[in-house]
């Protein structure tokens, strides 16, 4: 999914948008996407210690997992 495809559907899911960062690495709880190179890595920044939870080679794909992963958090069933 596209960048602005990711903010509406974690809108839709009541995700408050400082709970996600796209395109850095924020030092508050969050999950951040980041461009590492020719990567893409999705990271779980808590306490200021940024934890990597996956690694994609298209930032459709990171995007495509950090909505997934919200999902599952809130127990919600991911729609397409």
């Amino acid at each position: 999914m596209t960048r602005d495809q990711l903010i509406s559907k974690l809108s839709e899911l009541g995700v408050h948008p400082n709970s996600y960062s796209l395109g850095a690495l924020r030092n508050s709880e969050c999950v951040c996407v980041v461009e590492d190179g020719d990567k893409w890595k999705v990271y779980y920044v808590e306490r200021d210690k940024p934890d990597e939870l996956a690694s994609f080679n298209a930032v459709d794909a990171a995007y495509d997992f950090v909505y997934t992963t919200f999902c599952q958090w809130l127990g919600v069933k991911a729609t397409s």
